[in-house]
């Protein structure tokens, strides 16, 4: 930093003015509209909200790298999730409020890190592309597929039988609605129409889903590693071996949970809006067609492989850029500070617009573009200081963005590898919904025009 250069932020906010107040509605017609606000306003602005305090919204490259480094100091997350956490654990204390922020959060990490890590399912990346192969054995020539129903059927079947060792079969839709009945009514996001928490659909998904957990874990004390090796439900019955049994219990009946509330929605999400990518944009999908090709006629699917496609993996890094489905995540302040010369004091609510840098010319050339060649060099856009965060920042970073990488890598290859498809009509122009997170519209499918053999496929 030069002499002349104002720092960003600094402890304290006495003498600074409150950040200037925005009106959405004057940007509701703009596709990015946190990117419209943040070219008129800058980093740091106010939105109003009915009733309440207004939020303060942080954006920018520079916000993003200020919150990977500082957030912990001057900023608290437990209290703005603190229902999410109480009914998603459906424990009043469950511990994992307190564990959101600071030390606690590290500790939380660390001690989760290996459970969530991509090598866990590495050596599973046969199996990865068998239950890709079943979930579509009803795809036949002529078919029209609903692209979203199935990539989540895809992605929950994974989760559960990698992760897990159990399948989620028809428990699938109860997971749904338990997890976004609980994030449109506790973080008052998504539809407001959605379920009430005294609706019948919601109690009886909630009860579903304990029943799930329950009998996952039963399934693994009359058959514990069903995957040869131990998954996320013995790792924690190792753990909590030394517990009293009924507490015990009541841990490993939740532990079958979090990889289905954590991915099955993510995860298909973005697997939809690559599939999409891909198709609307001909050349982009020619090029992944033909490494995929190439990679398979040397043998079965690895990592090693995978690691060796760029345009493969440049197409899951341009879908997560271009069609982010976390656009930000809330916080609170919890210490004085100057941010971007406006004041934020302790108990103000904070939006941080992580993804507004992923649609920003001066930081992605031709942001709405579709664009292989943005990570590899000599160009590297998701370089640049808090260019690229799709899977949120610091210390808040998705432990599972790893697995959700392999998964969107393997399941695409597998998928193109297979079947010709193309987008239903033709024409069809994409809508973004938001059920409660973005979410491909219900009327995109796409059509099977060719399911290749073995033999097709070598020929190509």
């Amino acid at each position: 930093m030069t002499e002349q250069q104002t720092p960003l932020w600094e402890p304290g906010a006495n003498a600074a003015p409150l950040p200037p107040l925005a009106d959405l509605a004057t940007v509701t017609q703009e596709e990015q509209p946190m990117v419209a606000l943040y070219r008129t306003y800058g980093p740091v602005f106010r939105l109003s909200r009915p009733g309440q305090a207004p939020w303060i919204i942080l954006a920018g490259p520079e916000i993003n790298v200020f919150m990977a480094r500082h957030e912990d100091e001057f900023f608290t997350t437990g209290e703005q999730w603190e229902q999410f956490d109480t009914l998603i654990s459906q424990q009043p204390r469950s511990g994992m409020t307190e564990a959101r922020d600071g030390e606690a959060n590290r500790r939380r990490r660390a001690q989760s890190s290996r459970q969530w890590s991509r090598a866990r399912i590495l050596d599973q990346i046969p199996q990865m592309v068998e239950i890709t192969l079943e979930s579509m054995q009803g795809w036949q020539p002529g078919a029209r597929i609903a692209v979203h129903a199935s990539m989540r059927r895809l992605v929950a079947e994974q989760l559960g039988r990698l992760l897990l060792g159990v399948s989620p079969g028809d428990y699938l839709d109860d997971f749904v609605t338990y997890l976004n009945t609980t994030i449109v009514n506790t973080l008052k996001v998504g539809d407001k129409d959605g379920d009430r928490f005294d609706s019948p659909a919601y109690q009886r998904a909630v009860q579903r889903v304990n029943e799930f957990g329950r009998l996952a874990y039963e399934a693994h004390l009359q058959h514990p590693e069903p995957n040869g090796k131990p998954d996320m439900i013995d790792d924690a019955m190792r753990e909590t071996a030394q517990y009293p049994e009924t507490y015990r219990r009541a841990i490993l009946e939740h532990v079958a949970l979090g990889p289905m509330l954590a991915g099955i929605d993510t995860v298909a999400n973005s697997l939809s809006f690559m599939l999409y990518g891909l198709l609307a944009h001909p050349e982009a999908l020619r090029r992944v067609q033909t490494e995929i090709g190439a990679a398979r006629s040397r043998g079965p699917l690895s990592w090693e492989q995978l690691k060796q496609m760029p345009d493969l993996q440049g197409a899951m890094m341009e879908t997560l850029r271009r069609y982010p489905v976390a656009g930000g995540h809330r916080a609170r302040v919890a210490r004085p500070l100057t941010l971007a010369g406006y004041r934020l004091e302790p108990g103000q609510d904070v939006e941080v617009a992580m993804t507004v840098p992923h649609f920003l010319e001066e930081v992605y050339p031709n942001p709405m573009q579709f664009d292989l060649e943005r990570f590899r060099p000599p160009r590297n856009e998701h370089r640049k200081p808090g260019a690229y965060a799709p899977f949120g920042l610091g210390d808040h970073t998705c432990l599972g963005a790893g697995i959700a990488e392999v998964q969107l890598m393997v399941a695409m290859a597998t998928l193109l590898s297979n079947y010709t498809l193309q987008l239903d009509p033709p024409d069809y122009q994409f809508v973004i919904e938001h059920h409660p997170t973005p979410v491909p519209g219900n009327h995109f499918q796409v059509q099977v025009i060719e399911r290749r053999t073995a033999s097709a496929r070598e020929e190509r």
